[in-house]
């Protein structure tokens, strides 16, 4: 019966495996489904990889003692600068919130003193100043003869040290 299909009781049954015409003494090869096409690649990519973690492997082990001491001194310097840039930063932070409370007092003294002056500013009343002063005290405006001129050299102020000579 050659060319006609007959179904084998063989190991490719378990594995969802058409069986193989026969054609004369050669059997060709059975055709396998996509689901143990996909697992035998897994089973070849597994291999792969554990060839590319065994080359790995290999070269850890061939690092050189100096090259140890090297990479040993790098994470070193790096942790000490990271270590010391958060110590940098949080002092930074700490100054910032320093300047921000004194900011926040500087402004409310501000307020204070604005308050306080306009306080005063309304409390005093100087026309009653000037009745009081010209009735009760006897004091009067001043006379141009009562007035000297004195120019300064420079813009700022004049410091009285001795009377004024021609004064009264």
């Amino acid at each position: 019966m050659a060319g006609t299909a007959r179904r084998v009781n063989s190991r490719a049954d378990k594995y969802k495996t058409y069986s193989t015409y026969e054609d004369g003494s050669a059997v060709r090869e059975l055709e396998v489904y996509p689901e143990e096409r996909e697992r035998r690649k897994k089973r070849v990519r597994r291999h792969q990889a554990s060839g590319q973690v065994q080359k790995n492997r290999q070269r850890a082990r061939n690092l050189s003692p100096g090259y140890l001491v090297f990479l040993s001194a790098v994470c070193a310097a790096t942790l000490f600068l990271c270590v010391h840039y958060l110590q940098l930063k949080s002092a930074y932070t700490e100054q910032m919130e320093n300047v921000a409370a004194l900011e926040s007092e500087l402004s409310q003294l501000k307020a204070d003193n604005d308050a306080y002056y306009n306080q005063v500013q309304t409390s005093v009343n100087l026309n009653e100043i000037k009745e009081k002063a010209l009735s009760e005290l006897g004091m009067h405006y001043a006379d141009e003869s009562q007035i000297r001129y004195y120019s300064a050299k420079d813009n700022s102020y004049m410091r009285q040290y001795q009377d004024v000579p021609g004064a009264k």
